[in-house]
Formats: C-alpha cells, sequence, structure tokens
C-alpha cells in the first residue's frame, strides 16, 4: 500500500521480499536480518561489476556469474548461511536481467531494491515481534559429505549459469516471474527436490492468477483504487498464507501462490489490467520452469554417471 500511494517504482520488489522473508525462515533473529540486508548488497554490487563486464566481455561477465553462483551454492549447500546464498541468488539474477535492458533506469533499481529490502526486513520484525512463533522449530541437519556439497553447487552453478545466458541473449524483459522462477526452483540443490519445486511453483502461480483474475473480475474498471486493490490483495494472502502454515513444508505451493500475487500486484499500473498480465506470467513460468526442469535432469545425469557422483549423491 505504501508503494502504491507513494507511486514508487518497481513496486515488484516491495510486494515480493516480505513475503519471501516471512515465508522462508520460520523466526526471525539479528542474523536472519543481517544475511538479508548483506543479501541486497551484495547483489546490488554484483550487477554493476556484471554489467561492466558483459560491455567489456560477455564470456568474461558469464564466468564471474558462475563463479558468484558456485560460491552462493556452496553457502546455501553447507547452510548457516542459506539465507545470504539463496537470496543473493535471486536478486542478482533478477536485477542483472532488468539493469540489462538500456530503457531501465539504473539508479531506481537498485534504491528500489535496497529500500525494500529493508522494508521487508522492518515488516517481518514487527509482524514476528507481534505474532511470535510458538511451534518448535526443528534444527538444522548435520553437515552434508563434501562429494554432496560439490554435487549440488555444481548443479545449482549451471543451471542458474543457463538461465542467466538464456535471458541475456533472449528479449525477454517482460518475463521477470519466469527468471524468478527458474533460480526458486534450483533451491532443494537436487533433482527429485527440482521436481517438487517446479511442481510447487507452477501449482502456486497456477492458483495466484487464477486469484488475480478473479480479483480482476470484481473490480473491473475500480482496479486503480487503492484501497480496493489493496483489501482483496490483503484475503488473497491470507488464504495464501493460510495454506503455507498448513502445508508445513517450506517453499510449497501456498508461498507460490503468494509470491505470484504478490509479483502481479506489485507490477500492475494505474491504467493496466490483470488479464494479459495474468495469463502471461502463468505461460512463461510454466515453460521457463519446465525448461530448468529438463537443465536439472541434463546435468544431474552428467554428474551421476561421468563424474562418478551416483554412488555419493545416493547416499543422501
Amino acid at each position: 500500500m505504501v508503494v502504491k500511494l507513494a507511486d514508487w517504482p518497481f513496486g515488484v520488489f516491495f510486494g515480493l521480499y516480505p513475503v519471501l522473508l516471512l515465508g522462508l525462515v520460520p523466526v526471525f533473529k539479528l542474523p536472519i536480518a543481517l544475511q538479508f540486508i548483506a543479501s541486497s548488497v551484495a547483489s546490488i554490487a554484483m550487477v554493476n561489476l556484471l554489467l561492466l563486464l558483459g560491455n567489456a566481455s560477455p564470456i568474461l561477465a558469464v564466468a564471474v556469474f558462475f563463479a558468484f553462483s558456485l560460491l552462493c551454492f556452496r553457502l546455501m549447500a553447507n547452510g548457516p548461511l542459506f539465507l545470504f546464498g539463496a537470496l543473493s541468488m535471486v536478486a542478482t539474477s533478477v536485477l542483472v536481467h532488468l539493469a540489462s535492458y538500456p530503457h531501465v533506469p539504473k539508479s531506481d533499481l537498485f534504491n528500489a531494491q535496497f529500500i525494500a529490502t529493508l522494508l521487508a526486513v522492518f515488516i517481518a520484525a514487527l509482524v514476528h515481534a507481534l505474532l511470535p512463533e510458538k511451534r518448535n522449530i526443528p534444527r538444522p541437519a548435520g553437515a552434508k559429505p563434501l562429494g554432496v556439497v560439490r554435487h549440488q553447487m555444481l548443479l545449482g552453478a549451471v543451471c542458474a549459469s543457463a538461465s542467466f545466458i538464456a535471458f541475456q541473449l533472449l528479449d525477454l524483459s517482460d518475463s521477470l516471474s519466469a527468471q524468478a522462477a527458474t533460480v526458486l526452483i534450483l533451491f532443494p540443490m537436487s533433482l527429485a527436490g527440482g521436481r517438487s519445486a517446479a511442481w510447487t511453483r507452477v501449482a502456486g502461480t497456477l492458483l495466484g492468477t487464477v486469484y488475480a483474475l478473479v480479483l480482476q473480475l470484481i473490480l473491473y474498471t475500480h482496479v486503480s483504487q487503492v484501497v480496493f486493490i489493496v483489501a482483496l490483495y490483503g484475503i488473497g494472502m491470507l488464504l495464501f498464507a493460510v495454506m503455507h502454515v498448513r502445508e508445513n513444508a517450506g517453499p510449497a505451493v501456498g508461498l507460490s501462490g503468494a509470491t505470484a500475487l504478490a509479483v502481479l500486484i506489485g507490477q500492475l499500473s494505474p491504467t493496466g489490467d490483470l488479464y494479459g498480465v495474468s495469463l502471461y506470467r502463468f505461460s512463461s513460468v510454466a515453460v521457463a520452469v519446465l525448461a530448468m526442469l529438463l537443465c536439472i535432469f541434463a546435468f544431474d545425469w552428467f554428474l551421476r554417471w561421468y563424474l562418478a557422483d551416483r554412488a555419493v549423491v545416493a547416499a543422501r
């Protein structure tokens, strides 16, 4: 609502980041806030570096992105800094995708990214203070074997780099959600986890899209009225939040539906409508997720057979 009233650019960040932060972590502590803020700073710095390198040598830019992806997925595989690695990976992929288009104002983009991060941290801290978590949170699993960490690092980095190359080569300026989805389904860092993440992402996107279409039908020509759209948006978020809690499975269908709705409303302009945007978002996400799932399958097969990783990974 703040973004709509203030008419700030790149409202998608302001809608998406609070949902991600509240949905990915069951408790909110100072280290979580620091990781979230640090990931924003790191992604902005990395995108600026990639833009400079891209002008000089696209191949060098791909190599640096691959090295950065290796670092992010290593942090995710090892556990304690999972949130920093995951959010740095998502933010860098999204920002470099947007910043690569000449018509996008870079300063506004980076300012919106950082302000949205700070606002998300404030909202999460406030919500957790008012509604503290009372469930018993399981402790994280122990350290993984080095072979498993290596497999997950390579699988995530290669597939994320493939997504980076594809979205740099193709003119897909309206496919921000699809680009983000290709990175989000890599977070399990395994073929089985990727299949599950792909299903939940597509199913959640479908539910979020359907809700957005219903919202458009209800409001009809009043979709630009902030009070009406925020009220129905809040009801939708509440429904997806209830689904997320009942699933008790991390980033499953409920969180995917919430992020889909957050992106659609965040991108909505005062003169826009949700019909074409919603349908395009679902179709683009479905195609992108399928393509990334094929990439995961191909490279997972390569690692297991050609690099003799099969025994190690099967022991997870």
